[in-house]
């Protein structure tokens, strides 16, 4: 039996980056539960100087430098960081072998309740600020543009204010009234939660402690709170933002079997091509945000990713979305009008006809809704408790958002999937209620609840001339495949990538359907 092997992982000092060296740790030894993990942690540059410039300071590796040096002299066998606080510029005697899979990238916009309230209807005129804390030049050029109308009320300036420190400093600055709101990244209040809680928890009480101190700090920040999920279309992340990079010395070839053995490849290819993307330009904290992430968890399972890009590069404006599938391409049509993509067969052609709702229910906590249109939240149930509302894609946030509602994120017609890794910050919700029309689909993750009825006004359209379909829900799918069941089935079709792509792979197969973000995307894919 081989002897026990001792390897010492280094980390900065700060509570989440504790946090993040013993997932390392716990993640090495289940590999070898031989292993004695050891950990050292140290304060960097950019922890004792708060005032330094944070560009200059990124590019200067001023929250890693003294990691790589404790390689270097062999003071630590491993580094642990947060992989979007490494500069582009590679070392020659260290690199990143490794990482886990990667926690969510997005950020959260965390507001004080005490701070903001819709503005009453007789100030609408008047001119309303945000104050928010953040030194991101990425998000400062994406969210002067997003939160005006993502937020109800009439905010009508955003204006950015410097913050530094860790995640727990700048909570205390939020709550002392530094500002109104803060930006902070979701993986690492994610990650402070789950250690406060216990998971992970090791035989060192001291450490255990700590970590319940700081998940109770980061609760209570919330608690003040009201609480945005920021969505990637928007605002994506910095480059391999919620990614962890374990670094190690080049001639380490010791080490590599075992941090071959917890990498995640996945993770370490997107973050690998975020990065490149800004590499170029050598400055760590340029106004664009890039994210690579993964279509996952809805009713169909898929090799596909999402990819945003958004803000500024050399002054020129970046807005880009799109949805990669490793599927073979569809054919190219025939002519240009034989793609049809069902604006008309859509709104035009169908009366929404609200539906009486018994709306009683045992308690007063909020109510979480999962809400596909908005039509289908009727006015006034968001008045009281104060409910969470999630939407299904973006148009819906901005509808509601203009009625006065808040709402607290989106799954960004990507599947109904995204409310599932935010449901912990909103304990508060003691029942999801999916919110949608009476011929409308279930959904593992809450009770449907019908608010309105589809009437049909127009009659179907004449389709026989088509062979390329786009369709905008599996409600609109399947009544025009009743009416059309031999000419589909042979058709090339195209949607989102949650349930209208389950429903159509259940009436004609998976070889003729693929997903799209959008319409005008499945139309530039056919090169119409």
């Amino acid at each position: 039996m081989r002897a026990p092997r001792t390897l010492t992982i280094g980390a900065r000092s700060s509570a989440l980056s504790r946090v993040q060296a013993r997932l390392v740790g716990e993640a090495l030894a289940a590999h070898d539960p031989r292993l004695v993990i050891r950990y050292a942690f140290a304060e960097s540059l950019g922890d004792r100087n708060l005032s330094a410039d944070l560009p200059a300071l990124l590019r200067a590796g001023g929250f890693t430098s003294e990691l790589s040096t404790d390689l270097d002299s062999r003071h630590i066998d491993l580094a642990v960081h947060s992989w979007k606080d490494l500069p582009f510029t590679e070392s020659r005697t260290t690199h990143i072998a490794a990482t886990l899979e990667r926690a969510d990238p997005r950020d959260l916009l965390l507001v004080r309740r005490d701070r903001f309230a819709p503005a009453d209807p007789d100030q609408r005129g008047s001119r309303r600020e945000l104050r928010v804390l953040s030194c991101s030049a990425r998000r400062a050029t994406n969210l002067r543009e997003f939160l005006p109308w993502a937020l109800p009320g009439g905010i009508q300036e955003v204006r950015f204010r410097p913050v530094r420190g860790d995640i727990l400093r700048r909570l205390q600055g939020l709550l002392a009234g530094d500002a109104d709101a803060l930006v902070v990244a979701k993986a690492a209040i994610d990650r402070l939660l789950a250690a406060g809680a216990g998971l992970g928890a090791d035989h060192d009480s001291c450490a255990n402690s700590r970590f319940a101190a700081a998940g109770a700090q980061v609760r209570a920040a919330l608690d003040a709170c009201r609480i945005i999920v920021l969505p990637l279309a928007m605002n994506p992340a910095a480059p391999g933002q919620g990614a962890l990079a374990i670094e190690v010395r080049r001639d380490r070839g010791d080490l590599a079997e075992m941090l071959a053995a917890i990498n995640h490849a996945p993770t370490y290819a997107r973050v690998l091509e975020e990065r490149a993307q800004l590499a170029p330009t050598g400055d760590e904290d340029h106004p664009l945000g890039v994210s690579v992430v993964p279509i996952e968890g809805g009713p169909v399972r898929m090799d596909a990713e999402a990819v945003f890009a958004r803000g500024s590069l050399a002054g020129v404006r970046i807005e880009a979305a799109r949805l990669r599938d490793r599927s073979p391409a569809l054919p190219r049509p025939a002519h240009r009008g034989a793609v049809w993509t069902g604006e008309r067969a859509g709104h035009l052609a169908l009366r929404r006809i609200a539906l009486a709702i018994d709306r009683a229910r045992p308690g007063d906590a909020p109510l979480g809704f999962l809400v596909a249109r908005a039509d289908a939240l009727p006015d006034g149930w968001t008045d009281t408790p104060e409910p969470i509302v999630w939407t299904a894609g973006l148009d819906t946030w901005r509808k509601l958002a203009a009625r006065g509602v808040w709402v607290s994120g989106s799954d960004e017609s990507l599947g109904e999937t995204g409310a599932q890794a935010a449901r912990h910050l909103f304990p508060q919700v003691e029942c999801w209620v999916k919110l949608s029309h009476s011929a409308g689909y279930d959904t593992p993750h809450a009770a449907r609840l019908a608010t309105y009825r589809l009437e049909r006004v127009a009659p179907l359209e004449d389709i026989r001339k088509h062979t390329h379909f786009f369709w905008r829900s599996g409600s609109q799918f399947l009544e025009y495949f009743r009416a059309n069941a031999q000419q589909l089935r042979h058709a090339w079709h195209g949607c989102g990538p949650g349930n209208t792509l389950a429903i159509i792979r259940a009436a004609i197969g998976p070889d003729r359907v693929r997903p799209f973000l959008s319409a005008g995307q499945f139309a530039a894919e056919l090169g119409v």
